[in-house]
């Protein structure tokens, strides 16, 4: 908005002023008329404001449900990759809180809507996923190439439970990620593809919607959540703590030996070493020796990933060479 006025604008200021002494409240009730309200030009938008624009959740439980919900989408991946036999990649693309009525009207079509009964939460919840991908998807379980030029708009039953191969799956996988905040246990209880079937909640509840985006070589559509705001609140702390932070120091230190103790290092053994000149090792030729600073019978050095680590005696197991560890080096300790 204009912080200077228009020579309109100052007119109608000095016309409501214009009486000797009357406030517009005297001026009303003299018959004095009151100068309509100025109005913004046709098609100027002042300030858009949205009324039914929820606003239940903060910026940090937001937050926190984008890192399980992006946890879930690398589940995700694997799943559908593996299920169809298709390098496929599913990324958690927004997060978001509105209103079911807004939800329903941006459902795009033609869409396969899942009513489901998530336990503990106490309304059911919505998951749906584009026709196109689970007719691909049907195709590819019976065999198929997934490669469909046609998509109907409704599915026969047969088809909704070969469908169900891949969207069972899917659904573990979602709750799998929720499991360190709740434990999720889900059971179908309607499957149709008519968005107008699909009215579970009034219109002006508020809701939290996922959204998945699956792409691959030929085989792309999303898959889309919808959890009703009341069974995710009182849950909606656990979101925004650090599961890391929360745990005792060494908690896990069982946990991350399990997973590091296949890891591969590179061992060397180090029988001496020896400093010399740029100009003495450019001139080096077959048959020169170089003295070593180790005495004969002295430990070898063992380096790990070339930390030392141990120290050892050089000896010989059958045909080839071995050592045997003497110690644990202090500072590697």
């Amino acid at each position: 908005m204009n912080e200077i006025l228009t020579n309109e604008e100052i007119d109608t200021l000095l016309q409501m002023f214009r009486s000797e002494g009357t406030t517009m409240a005297d001026e009303s009730q003299v018959g004095v008329p009151v100068p309509a309200p100025m109005l913004a030009d046709e098609g100027v938008v002042v300030s858009p404001v949205d009324l039914l624009k929820p606003n239940r959740l903060g910026r940090e439980q937001l937050r926190g449900l984008e890192r399980y919900f992006e946890s879930a989408g690398k589940l995700l991946s694997a799943t559908i990759s593996d299920k169809l036999r298709l390098d496929t990649r599913c990324d958690c693309v927004a997060v978001e809180q509105l209103r079911f009525g807004s939800w329903l009207e941006q459902l795009p079509g033609p869409v396969s809507i899942y009513v489901l009964q998530m336990e503990p939460f106490r309304l059911p919840v919505l998951f749906t996923a584009s026709t196109s991908l689970l007719y691909g998807a049907v195709d590819r379980i019976l065999g198929g190439s997934g490669k469909v030029t046609k998509v109907p708009k409704d599915f026969t039953a047969a088809e909704h439970t070969v469908a169900e191969a891949l969207v069972g799956p899917c659904l573990d996988r979602i709750c799998e990620s929720l499991a360190e905040v709740v434990k999720l246990k889900w059971t179908l209880q309607n499957r149709f593809c008519n968005p107008s079937m699909a009215q579970i909640l009034p219109s002006q509840d508020v809701v939290l919607a996922v959204y998945f985006q699956s792409t691959g070589d030929f085989l792309m559509g999303d898959l889309r959540l919808l959890i009703p705001f009341v069974s995710l609140e009182p849950l909606l702390d656990r979101f925004t703590r650090d599961s890391v932070a929360r745990l005792e120091p060494g908690a896990l230190r069982d946990k991350v030996a399990g997973t590091v103790k296949d890891v591969s290092l590179d061992l060397a053994v180090q029988l001496g070493g020896a400093r010399i000149r740029l100009r003495q090792l450019l001139e080096l030729q077959p048959g020169d020796v170089i003295p070593l600073a180790t005495r004969i019978g002295e430990p070898a050095i063992v380096p790990v990933h070339g930390r030392p680590k141990f120290t050892g005696h050089v000896g010989r197991i059958g045909n080839r060479l071995g050592l045997q560890v003497a110690d644990v080096m202090a500072e590697s300790r």
